[in-house]
């Protein structure tokens, strides 16, 4: 093949995917893609898009370009090309067009919508799509999502068809979370045109199939890690065979755990930003940028830092990684699943979580003459401190993706270096608790944007009370990735059977179903056949269900020895109950104290190995009663990125400013806070002006900025988007890009 044939040309995707549709080789066909892979291209994505207009730049000719890889394809018609490579890619960015679009339908941005359309389908004749990536087996679930219509994935489907179906349901997750309505246009035009990907045309399939085997040849190349183990094993000078046949056992270990080929690098940056990096206040983070870009170069440059000056030095250290590699095989066995014999359970649950970073916290609290013991209760302290911390900012209303916690990370890191004994960890720690009693709970309810981290409170609270009462613990069914478990609403999505007897108006209604108190999880054959029953029928039916829903069955207390104690264990008698003929404010304010009670006892720091903070008395062996006295409202630890809370901190509109749409023809309001979080007069609190405007109309979706008005000192009432333009003109308040 002559090298002149082989031609390279740079695309951004509106022209990839706008100018060609693509099939696939049948050795490109699977798709792989892990969550974490989605979630760092998505999130990847969105930290760029945001970078640029935070700067004033996403308008800019010179404006830097968004690189997504390479990839190698074969032209086989004007407008049809077989790829070769770059599927993984090709397939999670169609996905994400289609979620784009999806959203954009239902906020009315027709512009958005024909920009999206022309990148996903290629229409055919009759009523088939051809789609940009033309895979039969996808046709139905693609043609279901492009259409807005229910999808099943068929029993018999291949891992890649249920690859593509999760990932599918994490990108909507992740468009909830990170995009609201007024940002949709500027993020999908930045998308189309400044992300670019550079196309290797191959004059032939055989040429193509060269490249690709060429490209992914990984046995001709060395790795950050292989290189990291050349350069240390060339310095040593003295057992280099024993020591190379160690680290080869090591590299062997860690990949074996997960079947993860990437182990071996993830457990290497994590040892040396945990040990050696860093950290301080005063630095901006680069040793943490350039361990994760290039850890082998970051090694070789700072051997002073890490003490590699004479062979003993390299040898120890070699040593010493080895030593810390057995432990760290141990923890990423605890990922795997919760195990509660050893206390590391929320090792698996951080995990699950996303929040990879725990790994460089436990690691930096290892001593070198730490046993497997230690080194596991040290691990479980830190676990459960970040497992609460998190849990904290979920009530909160905070970010929780792993970035929103690098900071706690790289501020805690250096001090657990310092930490020898187990019980310096636990004091270390239990000073960073947060002073709370869960109030957050009373109103706390399900979004759009947090429905993952719901689940992940239901499922706590659902194996507590299980193992509680005697039982498996199966939280690992509850959070798999299959999601055999859903989310049920004690109260079906009927306001006309509740408004107005039962609650004062739809927006109340809709506020008080969504609260944490009035959810559970069942199976989904069980949630499915529920539909759409009212309470006062399917509580009958809960009696076969996991304690937290089962309660609510008629006489379901009777003859339960291990259930009568488990309510006086946890001191739950008026809460832990069946709520009869309970009005729904009555039943929500009911199972809301209940659920605050039993995070009480989940999170409770001496169950977690902490020391409470000064929030209870010194001496109290249980957590605080029914009625603690009221704390003020927890601090947040970084501001809210949205329009509104920059508006907010400019002084364009001042604190407790009420807001006010008309919808349905009444006039609703609401308050929002020096932070930017808008309160309805039920008490339910959003972070975005997106959300709070579902809630009021009880649609998937709402431009907030333009729902919500405020009456400005002239008399005008003005549209929040009305306001921030006006603001912007006047020079009083940036550009910048926020969610």
């Amino acid at each position: 093949m002559a090298a002149g044939a082989i031609q390279g040309d740079t695309f951004d995707l509106k022209e990839l995917f706008g100018q060609a549709r693509y099939h696939i080789e049948y050795y490109q066909r699977e798709y792989a893609w892990s969550a974490e892979d989605v979630g760092t291209l998505v999130e990847d994505l969105f930290e760029a898009f945001e970078t640029l207009a935070r700067q004033g730049r996403l308008h800019h000719r010179d404006a830097e370009a968004f690189f997504l890889g390479p990839f190698v394809y074969v032209q086989q018609s004007r407008s049809l090309r077989f790829l070769v490579d770059g599927q993984q890619r090709f397939t999670t960015l169609h996905l994400l067009f289609l979620h784009l679009y999806r959203a954009a339908v239902d906020w009315a941005q027709r512009d958005v919508v024909s920009k999206l359309e022309r990148v996903i389908t290629d229409f055919g004749h009759g009523d088939r799509l051809l789609f940009r990536l033309d895979i039969d087996e996808r046709q139905d679930a693609l043609e279901a999502l492009y259409r807005d219509r229910p999808y099943e994935v068929p029993a018999q489907a291949s891992l890649s068809l249920r690859n593509l179906h999760e990932r599918s349901r994490q990108i909507a997750d992740l468009l909830e979370t990170r995009l609201e309505a007024e940002h949709c246009p500027l993020f999908v035009d930045w998308l189309l045109s400044k992300v670019v990907m550079v196309g290797i045309r191959a004059p032939s399939r055989d040429s193509g199939f060269r490249i690709f085997e060429s490209m992914n040849d990984r046995g001709a190349r060395l790795t950050p890690v292989d290189l990291v183990k050349s350069f240390l094993l060339s310095n040593v000078r003295r057992d280099e065979e024993k020591l190379n046949e160690q680290w080869r056992h090591m590299l062997a270990e860690l990949t074996s755990v997960r079947d993860d080929t990437d182990a071996p690098r993830t457990f290497l940056k994590a040892a040396l930003l945990s040990r050696y990096a860093d950290l301080g206040e005063d630095n901006d983070t680069a040793d943490g940028q350039e361990i994760d870009a290039a850890l082998h170069i970051w090694v070789r440059k700072n051997r002073d830092r890490i003490g590699l000056r004479q062979p003993d030095d390299y040898f120890r250290f070699v040593e010493d990684l080895l030593r810390l590699a057995a432990h760290h095989r141990t923890f990423l066995q605890a990922c795997k699943r919760p195990y509660p014999d050893q206390g590391l359970s929320a090792v698996y649950y951080n995990d699950t979580n996303g929040l990879s970073s725990q790994m460089a916290l436990i690691l930096a609290a290892i001593q070198s003459h730490d046993t497997d013991t230690h080194a596991k209760q040290k691990a479980a302290l830190i676990a459960n401190f970040l497992d609460r911390l998190y849990v904290e900012r979920i009530l909160n209303d905070e970010p929780v993706q792993t970035k929103d916690f690098q900071s706690d990370v790289y501020r805690l890191i250096p001090r657990l270096r310092n930490c020898t004994a187990v019980a310096d960890v636990a004091e270390l720690l239990s000073a960073e608790l947060p002073e709370t009693a869960f109030e957050q709970i009373a109103t706390f309810g399900m979004r759009g944007n947090n429905k993952a981290q719901v689940r992940y409170l239901l499922a706590r609270l659902t194996a507590y009370v299980e193992t509680g009462l005697g039982r498996t613990d199966i939280s690992a069914g509850y959070l798999g990735a299959e999601r055999s478990w859903q989310i049920e609403h004690l109260y079906a999505n009927h306001p006309e059977r509740h408004v107005p007897h039962d609650a004062p108006d739809e927006v109340t209604f809709r506020a008080w179903r969504a609260r944490l108190g009035v959810l559970v999880l069942l199976r989904q054959s069980d949630n499915a056949s529920y539909n759409d029953l009212p309470l006062e029928t399917k509580r009958h039916r809960y009696a076969r269900e996991n304690g937290l829903a089962a309660i609510l069955a008629p006489d379901y207390r009777k003859n339960h020895p291990a259930l009568r104690r488990f309510i006086a264990d946890n001191d739950i008698e008026r809460h832990f109950r069946e709520l009869g003929h309970a009005t729904m404010e009555q039943a929500v304010e009911t199972r809301g104290e209940l659920y605050r009670r039993l995070c009480l006892r989940i999170w409770d720091p001496r169950r977690l190995g902490l020391r409470p903070p000064a929030l209870r008395a010194p001496n109290s062996q249980a957590p605080p009663p029914a009625a603690p006295t009221r704390l003020a409202p927890a601090p947040r630890r970084r501001p809210l990125r949205t329009d509104l809370a920059r508006m907010m901190r400019e002084g364009i509109l001042a604190a407790d400013t009420q807001l006010e749409a008309d919808h349905g023809g009444r006039r609703h309001t609401a308050t929002v806070d020096a932070d930017g979080v808008i309160t309805l007069p039920s008490g339910d609190t959003f972070t975005s002006a997106d959300e709070a405007g579902k809630t009021v109309c009880g649609t998937r979706r709402c431009t907030g900025m333009a729902f919500w008005h405020v009456t400005t000192g002239d008399g005008q009432w003005l549209s929040l988007r009305e306001v921030r333009n006006r603001a912007q003109e006047q020079g009083r308040l940036g550009t910048a890009r926020s969610r």
